[in-house]
């Protein structure tokens, strides 16, 4: 029995180190250049378009159901203005934010993911901000 109870501890551990895992910082539904398509009255969804660091509406199947997922997601411009969420995570990690009350970038040690307001690094905060 004692065998037992070790192997299950073993693996609720192994499960929390693999459900922990620190997020990937780039989505590859942001790498791709995908132009988009638009004519008036389709079903609209939207795609990131890199060239312009901006989310645009396109018809069809697009990589997002909203322009805010994918503002996040891709962390527009626009997500520099975003509240951002207060959370907890078992495995929190650096980021940056511009805090709002400065206009400056500034480090988070505590970030749980890297979307909206959170960025990976200070020089991606920084250039996508406009933040000194």
């Amino acid at each position: 029995m004692t065998i037992c109870k070790a192997l299950l501890l073993f693996a609720l551990v192994a499960a929390e180190y693999v459900c922990a895992k620190k997020p990937e910082p780039y989505d590859e539904r942001c790498k791709t250049d995908r132009p988009p398509i638009q004519n008036p009255g389709c079903q609209k969804s939207f795609v990131y378009v890199r060239s312009k660091h901006k989310c645009a509406w396109t018809c069809g199947r697009g990589l997002f159901v909203s322009r805010q997922e994918c503002d996040a997601v891709c962390r527009t411009p626009a997500v520099c203005t975003w509240r951002r969420p207060s959370e907890l995570c078992t495995e929190p990690f650096k980021v940056y934010y511009l805090r709002r009350s400065t206009g400056k970038c500034a480090l988070d040690r505590w970030g749980c993911r890297y979307t909206g307001n959170n960025f990976p690094t200070l020089k991606e905060c920084q250039s996508t901000c406009k933040a000194g």
